[in-house]
């Protein structure tokens, strides 16, 4: 019986990753023996080697298998004395605050808080998990440690330091601080809220010029299966809104491909497969989990079924579907 590729390449990625942790974290009993050696995987030539490794497991904290994301993330915490400078600490706050499994979460997050003179940047994103209410308590425990940490190694810095721009640091002043929170929920210096706003007149033009496709009910939209569930919503005579914006809790706001007003129900049809539009996939599901919204996601690989599928899943909330 074949194996499945899949399983395999789960199984090669983990003992990948464990076999890198070894370098940083041996078994006292055998310091020089590295975990799953006999996989003919080429590993780094011993202790010495061991930054080399950072490398690696900077791309195993963006695999596809949520028990390679958590392993990667608390190898790259165990490095931490060998790694003063490291670049992938915006990935790890990334996975802190969005991934969909709450054990990469929180070990992405401890292992932020081994970091804790580079993470100063990032406390306010920690801080923001630390609360999110909807997270498990030990997500939200790891995020506040880790703060406590981040704090703890910069008192004196932290003492000189009012806001900064979310995505340049630069230091800002309150009433910026505040003009941009308004705006956008975040916040940005003048010349990062500017590009912001560009970004979002760029991003709205190519989206409507994108709606090339007229359902029966005159609609414009952008695929060939968002055409299909905006016709089926037709005759059923569901009410719908199409790629329109919503504020679902807090600062989040979120586009959804379809809203259900009548049945308070997101609908999303993700037509394709690639790692940026997945990684932007699962950050919109981690925010519909959070603000406890009901949704419906509908994916290109179920084209064939797409109406079976969708009737299937809408009847949970929409009665007289079944």
């Amino acid at each position: 019986m074949a194996s499945d590729p899949l399983k395999v390449k789960q199984h090669q990625e983990r003992e990948r990753v464990r076999a890198l942790s070894h370098l940083f974290d041996p078994d006292p009993e055998k310091p020089n023996e590295i975990a799953a050696s006999a996989l003919a995987l080429p590993l780094p030539e011993g202790l010495t080697h061991r930054l080399g490794a950072a490398r690696e497991l900077k791309e195993f904290i963006g695999s596809s298998f949520a028990d390679v994301r958590r392993l990667a993330a608390s190898a790259l915490g165990k490095m931490a004395p060998e790694q003063p400078a490291p670049d992938f600490l915006p990935r790890l706050v990334e996975l802190a605050e969005n991934d969909p499994h709450p054990q990469v979460r929180q070990y992405a997050a401890k292992a932020i808080g081994k970091y804790p003179k580079a993470a100063l940047l990032f406390v306010d994103p920690l801080k923001d998990v630390a609360r999110d209410e909807t997270a498990p308590g030990y997500v939200r425990t790891a995020a506040a440690e880790a703060v406590a940490e981040i704090q703890k190694a910069n008192r004196s810095r932290i003492a000189l330091l009012n806001h900064w721009c979310t995505r340049c640091r630069r230091i800002i002043d309150e009433e910026q601080y505040q003009t941009s929170m308004e705006r956008w929920g975040r916040a940005y210096c003048r010349h990062c809220s500017d590009e912001k706003e560009f970004e979002n007149h760029d991003f709205e033009s190519k989206v409507d010029a994108a709606k090339a496709k007229r359902t029966t009910g005159g609609t414009a939209v952008q695929s060939w299966g968002e055409k299909r569930i905006a016709e089926f919503l037709e005759r059923e005579g569901i009410a719908y809104e199409y790629d329109e914006r919503y504020r679902i809790s807090g600062a989040d706001t979120i586009r959804p491909d379809f809203y259900l007003p009548e049945f308070d129900v997101y609908i999303e049809y993700y037509g394709m497969n690639t790692p940026e539009y997945n990684a932007n996939r699962r950050r919109k599901h981690v925010l519909y989990q959070r603000a406890a919204k009901k949704l419906v996601s509908i994916s290109y690989e179920d084209d064939a079924r797409l109406v079976e599928v969708l009737r299937q899943k809408l009847s949970r909330y929409v009665g007289g579907l079944a």
